[in-house]
């Protein structure tokens, strides 16, 4: 099963893809695939508080900025995954050693389907940085576009799809699933 957690900044994402992969885990692993590279005071914060936050929650915390199939070979079928988050992997994917890396979807809806095969639950988060009104350069308009093809083709693979907006929950898709396996307190 696939949950995408899909939400804006600070909108308690996170915090709802960790509840419900913990609800999720039974047997096997649980694993966070952290993918945020921090680039400043503030990213070196957020995952502090991330790593904090998931203490002693049974997390086996793995840091894949880049090529998350790499840890496909550590993962069985009855492990947890929680991947946070996609819009970090498409940052670290794009803008890979100073160079801008156009056309990444395909490599990184590949590696997540890789891993969803592997797994018997996968919980993804991303961002939803669309909302704003504003027109950005080409540059951040190319890697906007990216995330929202990424972000449609992860919806589509997945059994639910939920929206964190301002601490609110939004079901997009498997409101019945979510029932039948009682996440329903998590959100």
């Amino acid at each position: 099963m696939i949950i995408f957690v899909v939400g804006g900044s600070k909108s308690q994402k996170s915090n709802y893809g960790e509840l419900i992969a913990e609800k999720l885990f039974n047997k096997g692993n649980l694993y966070y695939l952290a993918t945020m590279k921090p680039y400043d005071e503030e990213d070196l914060k957020r995952i502090e508080e991330h790593i904090k936050n998931r203490s002693g929650h049974g997390y086996i915390t793995l840091e894949v900025p880049r090529d998350i199939i790499s840890v496909l070979p550590m993962l069985s079928k009855d492990d947890t995954v929680l991947l946070d988050s996609i819009t970090s992997l498409v940052t670290n994917e794009m803008f890979n050693n100073k160079q801008v890396v156009k056309n990444v979807k395909d490599k990184i809806i590949t590696e997540v389907n890789a891993i969803s095969k592997k797994v018997s639950k996968l919980v993804i988060v991303s961002d939803y940085v669309f909302s704003d009104g504003i027109k950005y350069d080409d540059f951040t308009e190319s890697f906007r576009k990216e995330l929202g093809i990424i972000n449609c083709e992860i919806a589509k693979m997945s059994q639910v799809v939920i929206e964190s907006s301002f601490g609110n929950i939004i079901v997009h898709k498997g409101k019945e699933r979510i029932n039948n396996e009682e996440l329903i307190e998590c959100i």
